[in-house]
């Protein structure tokens, strides 16, 4: 490079360094002028005593669920740090404020109905049964829900289904097309990079399908037989809920699907799938009617929560510097939770350590159950799972505790959501009692073990070559660059045996059931909620409100005695937040920047994550689940 080349180079780094500090100096003085105004203003007063919601004049309430839908919410702050500088909003909400704003607006006189403006949402169909759920009370309330869009996706039109009526813009679209999964297989890609995976499964994990991709080119038998029994579940669910709520025969979905007769908005109407057109001005022309001539006023549902999305983070950050407090006075009230019935929510893939946002950390969790077994005040607990699975290790260390936890007396209740699979079986499998959705997936009771050999691509294409000094046969295998030999192998494989061998075991002892009877429904095999009821993996087609019901009443609670305390404690706002500028969590949308399909970078980042961990054996499903 040029003398010239290199000064500009170093004039551009100095420079954006240079920014880089100065924004940072400048946030972290805004940080502290905010974090000292608020720890003033909590001296004098909780923040929680204003959080009443002013509706104003407000008499509908208006749901778009146009923002991320995540498992937990409630500790937000109402902004995060932008990968181009400045302050974005943050946009997503948790089931749990969602499925309570419709309980609170049920019991609101101020408000006389609802309005569904949505066009899509971006849920599971487990999650789905539990917004329509939360329907269901909107509308038991004597409140009208009307639902009304430009456009509707197949989720919208399951969503908007249990409105009491629904209609769509005249020269809008909806889409109903039918059911489908789709895989990436990484074989032919591996063979021009010189790349190859050692992978090995438990005995007979015919169905541990998540090493599929890095192995074939196409679906094995089996993994086609499972996905197709999933994906047939799901359209059940889902074309019975909506051919009962707007009084269609049996199979009317399955026929317009098969011939894509949804082609026109008026193609809606006359399927009986909506019931009517409407511009935005008719649509609140309508409401008004049902308002008895009154206008309509909206309040979304974002500002409807938003003193429990973002005043309830202020709670969080009160509550963090009373324990500081108590622990500098040396006053001791560890014992106590607060509560006697303890949701732990385990949301993520499981791995060894802490956690973050989006994963289950051995040692964050377990410590939660040690909490919730110890609470003087906590009389059962409700283990809510949202998780794929991942390191079985991990997986055992949580389930370690879940033992102890009803050694020492204390119901453990299990309520799945959209999946509690593989290492989120392992981790349910000693409850007491286990409810699931209809559509959760669940199972998947099976181990594999996954190394990635790069050696001959960067052999072959970057040139680089590779020499060693072993002063024994097999020492430093695997090692991540080239495949182990057969003796390091068959030691991966009866560690792989040895953890599959525990895993039905730990179920066998769970469930009641032998080890044989696990074995027709292990083998790596995933089930939907109803197929799991069927083969006794649950015990129950429920949601996690009946799960605490349940919880309550193996603890000898009345139903009116319930004190819910939630676990882990969530993150401080202000900590995430800075957590943010710091890049913790910019990773995968920095190396977006190189044009590549967020999830293909999501994928190679987890098998990146579980290499790094050296943990490379697990417990999970496939790393992506497609349907549309």
């Amino acid at each position: 490079m040029s003398s010239f080349g290199k000064n500009i180079l170093s004039s551009a780094i100095g420079s954006t360094l240079g920014l880089l500090v100065a924004g940072t100096v400048l946030i972290f003085i805004f940080v502290g002028v905010l974090v000292g105004g608020i720890v003033g203003a909590l001296a004098d007063a909780d923040p929680m005593a204003d959080a009443d919601i002013d509706l104003g004049e407000a008499n509908v309430l208006k749901v778009t669920l146009n923002a991320p839908i995540v498992e937990r919410g409630g500790n937000d702050v109402p902004f995060s740090f932008s990968l181009g500088g400045g302050l974005e909003p943050n946009m997503h909400m948790g089931l749990n404020q969602i499925l309570d704003a419709f309980k609170r607006a049920a019991a609101d006189e101020q408000l006389e109905g609802v309005l569904l403006n949505v066009d899509d949402v971006s849920v599971l169909p487990s999650m789905m049964e539990d917004l329509r759920a939360g329907l269901e009370v909107l509308k038991d309330s004597g409140k009208f829900v009307v639902a009304w869009s430009e456009t509707m996706s197949q989720r919208a039109l399951h969503f908007n289904s249990a409105a009491d009526e629904i209609y769509l813009h005249p020269q809008g679209g909806m889409l109903l097309n039918g059911l489908r999964s789709q895989s990436m297989f990484y074989p032919g890609m591996f063979e021009k990079l010189g790349i190859d995976v050692t992978v090995v499964r438990g005995p007979d994990n015919k169905y541990k399908s998540a090493v599929e991709p890095f192995l074939r080119k196409d679906f094995s038998p089996e993994n086609r037989e499972q996905i197709a029994a999933l994906l047939e579940g799901f359209w059940l669910d889902m074309s019975l809920d909506i051919e009962q709520a707007r009084h269609l025969e049996e199979g009317t979905l399955d026929d317009l699907a098969n011939r894509l007769a949804i082609r026109s908005p008026q193609d809606a109407v006359d399927a009986h799938l909506i019931d009517g057109l409407l511009y935005e001005d008719q649509m609140m022309d309508l409401l008004k009617d049902k308002l008895g001539g009154e206008e309509p006023e909206l309040i979304s549902l974002g500002e409807y929560t938003l003193a429990e999305r973002f005043l309830g983070g202020m709670d969080v950050l009160t509550a963090a510097l009373e324990k500081a407090g108590e622990e500098e006075s040396g006053d001791d009230d560890s014992k106590k939770l607060g509560g006697n019935v303890a949701v732990i929510y385990a949301v993520g893939g499981i791995e060894s350590g802490q956690g973050d946002a989006s994963t289950i950390g051995s040692e964050t969790l377990a410590e939660a159950l040690r909490e919730a077994r110890e609470a003087d005040d906590v009389r059962a607990v409700v283990l809510r799972v949202n998780s794929p699975g991942g390191s079985a290790m991990a997986s055992d260390v949580i389930w370690r505790e879940t033992v102890l936890l009803k050694e020492a007396g204390k119901p453990l209740v299990v309520s799945m959501s959209d999946l509690a699979a593989s290492g989120g079986y392992y981790i349910s499998c000693a409850a007491d009692h286990i409810f699931a959705n209809a559509t959760t997936i669940t199972g998947s009771i099976g181990v594999f073990g996954m190394i990635p050999n790069l050696g001959g691509m960067l052999e072959k294409h970057v040139g680089i070559s590779f020499d060693e000094v072993a002063l024994h046969d097999h020492a430093g295998q695997p090692d991540g660059l080239f495949a182990p030999d057969e003796i390091a192998l068959d030691a991966i494989n009866e560690s792989v045996s040895e953890i599959y061998d525990a895993f039905t075991s730990r179920v066998a002892e769970g469930r009641g059931m032998t080890r044989s009877q696990v074995e027709e429904m292990a083998r790596g095999r995933v089930w939907t909620g109803s197929a799991a009821l069927e083969n006794g993996l649950v015990d129950e087609i429920g949601d996690l409100e009946q799960a605490v019901a349940k919880a309550a009443e193996l603890a000898n609670l009345d139903r009116s005695d319930i004190r819910r305390v939630a676990l882990p404690e969530a993150q401080d706002p202000l900590e995430a937040f800075l957590e943010d500028l710091a890049g913790v969590e910019m990773g995968l949308p920095a190396l977006g920047l190189t044009g590549v399909e967020r999830d293909v970078l999501q994928e190679l980042w987890q098998v990146r994550r579980m290499v790094e961990t050296g943990d490379p054996i697990q417990a999970r499903l496939p790393y992506t689940l497609r349907i549309r």
